[in-house]
C-alpha cells in the first residue's frame, strides 16, 4: 500500500476515533479546513512532512503511526483518488 494511501486511511481512521471533526483537527494541526480535506481526500499537490508532523501531533500520535499500514479492514468507504500532480 502507498504511503498517501496509508495517511489518508490512518489519518481518518484516528479522527473518526477521536470523535474529531475534519474541520476540528484542521485547527488542531494549524491548518486551513479546505487544506486538511483536500489531504484526507487524497486530492492534494504537495504535502510536506511538516504537515504530516502536525496531523500526527494533533492526533496524538507518531508520524510512523500514520504511514504504517491501517489495520486490516479499515479502507472504510474512502475514495481511491491519487495526489494531483503539479502542472
Amino acid at each position: 500500500m502507498k504511503a498517501h494511501i496509508k495517511l489518508r486511511l490512518n489519518a481518518k481512521r484516528l479522527r473518526v476515533a477521536q470523535g474529531m471533526s475534519q474541520e476540528a483537527l484542521a485547527e488542531r494541526a494549524g491548518l486551513g479546513y479546505k487544506h486538511y480535506q483536500k489531504i484526507e481526500s487524497g486530492n492534494w499537490g504537495e504535502l510536506y512532512l511538516t504537515t504530516v508532523e502536525s496531523i500526527a501531533k494533533a492526533l496524538g500520535v507518531t508520524m510512523g503511526c500514520l504511514l504504517d499500514a491501517p489495520p486490516k479492514g479499515a479502507t472504510g468507504n474512502l475514495p481511491s483518488g491519487r495526489p494531483k500532480q503539479k502542472r
